[in-house]
């Protein structure tokens, strides 16, 4: 028998009426100093409410009147008895607890943390791939326009020289990745110097300041294979999607709606400012030095010009847009490896 003081509502008024409560396995009795309110309810028509933290209990009953308690042992002795609101009782145990909460925080953070880190990545990877052509285009698109109007110029370069490099761009696609679509655009830009890089639909853009910088034709074509990997390797849309992923989680856990809505109208500007990652400017840099290997060619040409595009950079107001040469010397170091490691296999 659990016995124990409660206040009673009659759900008609606000009247509160003290009383006593005594309860086995199957009734709850109800007395008070006024006989009417002597009570006898069967415990299935009652609604225990759920804890909550150090709040006080209630108790429905079948007619809409109200127990309130602050004896919070004797409600959970009864819940016990009737099996009642076992997954709030859990939830009460974990909230009641400051280590188990501070346990559960950190749990809540290393998931997102992982997701982030490594699932964000891995599903941007299998979208990237599925994005149709259609789509690739007409984000290309409007990214060149953004680009056009804010940083690039037409090219100054002379028309003999572009119909050469045209050619080799042409030879060198075809032989990594002859599925795709390919075309190669020049520009001038004063603000961004030399520099290269390639839009999802296959596009790549080259700047006259990184052609007129190339002391060999082999310098230029190691930084169109760099560019072609990019593409291959869907870096681009992965990157934007990585970005987008980041942030639509952020905005969700925030409940922020209206800022997930205007991700869309934001791409083409997120793309012509997005720099890639170590990992993926590691994976187009061993596609150059594989390519280069297997054409008995070496590496040092494409080394040389990366140091002299980092050196030279430094002279433009826009070195940081479009760069996607981060630690020059590290990238230089891995392409080394690979190449010694590909002369030991032969």
């Amino acid at each position: 028998m659990i016995t124990f003081r409660a206040t009673y509502f009659d759900g008609l008024s606000s009247t509160a009426h003290p009383v006593t409560i005594s309860a086995d396995e199957q009734r709850l009795r109800i007395q008070g100093d006024n006989p009417a309110l002597l009570r006898d309810e069967s415990l299935r028509d009652c609604v225990i409410s759920p804890p909550l933290g150090k709040t006080k209990r209630t108790i429905t009953l079948s007619d809409g009147a109200m127990l309130e308690t602050d004896n919070l042992a004797a409600v959970e002795s009864l819940e016990q008895q009737v099996r009642g609101n076992r997954g709030m009782r859990f939830v009460h145990f974990l909230e009641s607890r400051w280590k188990t909460v501070a346990v559960s925080f950190l749990g809540l953070a290393l998931c997102v943390w992982i997701f982030m880190v490594f699932g964000i990545p891995a599903l941007a990877k299998k979208i990237a791939y599925a994005v149709p052509q259609e789509l690739s285009e007409e984000l290309s698109r409007k990214t060149m326009d953004v680009l056009d109007k804010r940083l690039l110029r037409p090219s100054k370069l002379p028309k003999a020289r572009i119909r050469s490099l045209e050619k080799s761009f042409r030879r060198l696609h075809r032989g990594i990745d002859p599925a795709q679509t390919y075309r190669i655009l020049f520009r001038k830009s004063p603000i961004i110097g030399p520099n290269a890089f390639a839009l999802p639909s296959g596009t790549i853009v080259m700047t006259d300041e990184l052609v007129r910088l190339a002391k060999h034709d082999r310098e230029i074509e190691g930084v169109m294979v760099h560019e072609i990997a990019h593409v291959e390797q869907r870096h681009g849309l992965r990157n934007i999607i990585q970005d987008a992923g980041v942030f639509l989680v952020i905005s969700a856990l925030v409940g922020d709606v209206t800022s997930i809505t205007s991700v869309a109208a934001t791409l083409p500007t997120v793309l012509a400012e997005a720099r890639y990652s170590r990992a993926f400017e590691r994976e187009a840099d061993e596609r150059v030095a594989s390519y280069f290997t297997k054409k008995g060619w070496s590496t040092k040409y494409y080394q040389r010009i990366l140091r002299r595009i980092t050196r030279d950079m430094k002279n433009y107001p826009g070195e940081s847009l479009l760069s996607s040469h981060p630690l020059t010397e590290e990238r230089i170091r891995n392409m080394q490896d690979y190449e010694k490691a590909a002369r030991k296999k032969r």
